[in-house]
């Protein structure tokens, strides 16, 4: 570390035991002792430090490249979405006829027994059928089934 032989350190204890004699010397030694174990402590808590930070501004750098695809694969999906939706409005407008008979497979049914039919009322359950121009033009009578079910209210 600090680029000393074994020639130079043999040649400043010779010296540090001349200056400071033998009973100096000791406590001088722990005293450098404690000073170099606290200077390489320092350093190596500025060395974590700097790499700490060194790996932060890595996974900052990494966390932006992953919001900019995720913002990417976003606008694709926006994008996506509204074609579908695009596509989706023609194929509403043809198949309108077909999506307003609503799927009555749990609706109770209903019997009509008539001895004398003068005229035929169908009750539908779906009341934006009854208004269909192919039921207009027909003779049979059309209503929705909610106004047979206003009929039969009672009060409790």
């Amino acid at each position: 570390m600090l680029n000393i032989g074994m020639t130079e350190l043999l040649a400043f204890g010779i010296i540090s035991l001349l200056v400071l004699g033998p009973d100096k010397l000791p406590e001088a030694a722990r005293f450098a002792g404690k000073w170099y174990g606290k200077l390489k402590r320092m350093i190596s808590n500025v060395q974590n430090d700097i790499d700490r930070e060194l790996r932060l501004s890595e996974l900052r750098e990494q966390m932006q490249n992953e919001m900019q695809r995720i913002q990417a694969l976003e606008q694709k999906m926006q994008a996506q979405m509204h074609e579908l939706q695009q596509q989706s409005q023609p194929a509403a407008a043809e198949g309108q006829l077909q999506n307003a008979v609503p799927d009555n497979k749990n609706a109770p049914l209903l019997y009509v027994f008539l001895e004398k039919p003068v005229f035929l009322t169908i009750y539908l359950t779906a009341p934006s059928i009854c208004d269909k121009e192919i039921f207009k033009e027909s003779s049979i009578n059309i209503m929705p089934a909610i106004s047979l079910l206003n009929e039969f209210k009672v009060a409790v």
